[in-house]
């Protein structure tokens, strides 16, 4: 069961590394291309980082209305 636990952690791990582009990879696209990814990326982070601020902010209200 434990070998179960970490040989599936390191499948995880490789999948996230096959999802980000190579440097060498980068540099063959052209400026159009790696413009169109890097806004992209951009995107997906700033959606990820209003995900995450909702979810604080939501947390921080109930525990507000907790201790009042």
């Amino acid at each position: 069961m434990f070998f179960k636990f970490i040989f599936r952690k390191k499948k995880n791990f490789q999948r996230k590394n096959n999802s980000k582009i190579g440097l060498n990879d980068w540099m063959n696209l052209t400026k159009e291309e790696r413009q169109v990814l890097d806004i992209k990326e951009k995107n997906e982070s700033m959606i990820k980082k209003k995900a995450l601020l909702k979810s604080i902010r939501e947390e921080y209200i109930k525990i507000k209305k907790q201790y009042q």
